[in-house]
């Protein structure tokens, strides 16, 4: 059976792996797959600025059709914000047509519930079992055939969410610099802070779905980390394309990452007394100097799997409120259950203005361990190998040296053709020779 579903839903390089003939699939496989349960039969499909877009949602949406659904289409939106309007509109799921971080010739879709949570992967295996028998299904009698409905004003909702959620006071001229990556939040997110009185600095704020992410965005920050220097800002955001993750930047040419914006939410939190159950949720590769540094104000953390889809069901379980990973994917549970760039950039200033300090002094008591991190490219049959446990008596032996103070991590990339080492302790020599150790082990397999 074809393997679609990777860390964060389907991705692929748009007429190529991603077709038009598969979302079509696709269409109908989560037609069919949500058949039983259906109330309005009606699904929200949002999409980023990419070329492929329009053609993605509309062959997912001819799909949805043939099967009998009803197709709601927003137009260009974030990824959180189609996760809330997925949850709050009179619909039975939602997806989002995005690549988030990649290039701007790949595409991807992300599915969610009638919730607006991310499918678990129980629910992508049944779609997978599905698309991998679809002529096995038929669709529906030819008068029960669905259509589409646009719907552009209903991203003013979330936004009305996300200002009442937060309550940010009148920035009254304040200097904010963005980076949108001329992704889905190259509109909205100049809209929203200029509505709170914000002087905007808007980079890389075009609809132009050839140039997602193209040296710009939350990882390519160079250009933007020196704006932000010459415009002396208060603070700058830079986020990706779909605009589910963010890097804070500060005038001083200082760049803060989730890991950061985690220990300084929890912090604040902790203090008002709404982090529920002291506890903090991330992966297995956060740095553990966040674990430590929190612990010391009796703040627990929870290790998942990588990947938001864990984060989240391990908060939604529990109740969760705070969660994250070090790339930007902040997930804030008392404001929306998906990482939002937007929401993270705004409840960071609001922190930064209440408590009337910068990022340095919120940051003040979180001392980060070494680590040594790289991504080995490996080949299918390699990486396959690696998943099936070839190397885990090499890193057991290996972490064993490390003794208390450290750690190894090997895992597979669950979008490309990688493999990310991740190595942490104290020494950074002994760190880097066992980094090579595993590296050279990983190219001779």
């Amino acid at each position: 059976m074809a393997k679609l579903f990777g860390t964060d839903g389907i991705r692929g390089v748009a007429n190529e792996q991603l077709t038009a003939q598969l979302a079509f699939n696709l269409g109908r496989a989560f037609g069919v797959f949500l058949n039983n349960t259906a109330k309005t039969r009606k699904i929200l499909i949002g999409r980023d600025t990419r070329v492929s877009g329009q053609m993605l949602s509309s062959a997912f949406s001819a799909g949805l059709n043939s099967v009998g659904f009803q197709a709601v289409l927003p137009g260009i939106v974030t990824t959180p914000s189609l996760s809330y309007l997925t949850k709050i509109s009179d619909v039975d799921g939602g997806v989002m047509i995005t690549a988030s971080h990649n290039p701007a010739e790949h595409n991807g879709l992300k599915f969610f519930n009638v919730n607006g949570e991310k499918l678990n992967k129980q629910e992508q295996a049944e779609i997978e079992e599905i698309v991998n028998n679809i002529d096995s299904y038929l669709g529906c009698e030819p008068l029960a055939v669905g259509g589409y409905e646009i719907n552009e004003d209903m991203l003013k909702i979330w936004v009305d969410h996300l200002l009442e959620s937060i309550n940010l006071p009148k920035l009254n001229g304040l200097k904010i610099a963005l980076d949108t990556a001329n992704g889905a939040s190259f509109a909205v997110a100049p809209y929203i802070f200029k509505k709170l009185g914000a002087k905007v600095f808007a980079y890389n704020n075009q609809c132009n779905g050839a140039c997602i992410n193209k040296d710009c965005g939350s990882l390519h920050l160079d250009k933007f980390v020196a704006n932000c220097v010459a415009n002396d800002v208060y603070l700058g955001l830079s986020f990706d394309g779909d605009a589910d993750r963010v890097m804070a930047v500060t005038n001083k040419g200082s760049i803060y990452d989730g890991t950061d914006l985690m220990y300084i939410f929890a912090k604040y939190m902790k203090k008002h007394n709404i982090l529920k159950d002291d506890t903090v949720v991330s992966t297995i590769v956060t740095n553990c100097g966040l674990e430590n540094s929190l612990a010391r104000d009796n703040i627990k953390f929870v290790r998942t799997q990588v990947g938001g889809l864990y984060i989240q069901q391990e908060m939604l379980k529990n109740g969760y409120n705070l969660g994250g990973e070090e790339n930007g994917h902040l997930m804030l549970g008392d404001i929306e259950s998906e990482s939002d760039g937007i929401a993270s950039g705004l409840s960071l200033l609001k922190v930064m203005l209440e408590e009337d300090k910068s990022i340095p002094q919120l940051l003040e008591g979180l001392n980060r361990t070494l680590t040594i991190k790289s991504d080995v490219a490996v080949s299918p049959r390699q990486k396959q190998a690696v998943d099936s446990g070839c190397l885990n008596d090499l890193v057991a032996e290996l972490e064993s040296e490390l003794g208390n103070s450290g750690r190894i991590v090997v895992r597979t990339s669950g979008t490309e053709n990688l493999v990310r080492v991740l190595v942490e302790g104290e020494d950074e020599k002994e760190l880097s020779r066992l980094n090579d150790i595993i590296v050279a082990k990983i190219e001779e397999i």
